[in-house]
């Protein structure tokens, strides 16, 4: 349970702190859903950059 706990607050711990996901202001459930999507589209791909930037063969 703690590395599960462990790897899901690094994730969130990114996103609030580098990519500004705590400060989302918007009306309506639509529009923080989009939110919510686009933030973890782009967490996504920057940990994906990083992965191909460093040579981790993380899938094999």
């Amino acid at each position: 349970l703690s590395r599960i706990r462990c790897r899901v607050e690094h994730v969130f711990g990114f996103i609030e702190n580098t990519m500004k996901g705590s400060t989302f202001r918007g009306i309506g459930f639509k529009r923080a859903k989009t939110n919510v999507t686009l933030t973890n589209l782009m967490y996504n791909i920057c940990r994906f950059e990083q992965i191909k930037r460093l040579n981790l063969n993380t899938w094999a």
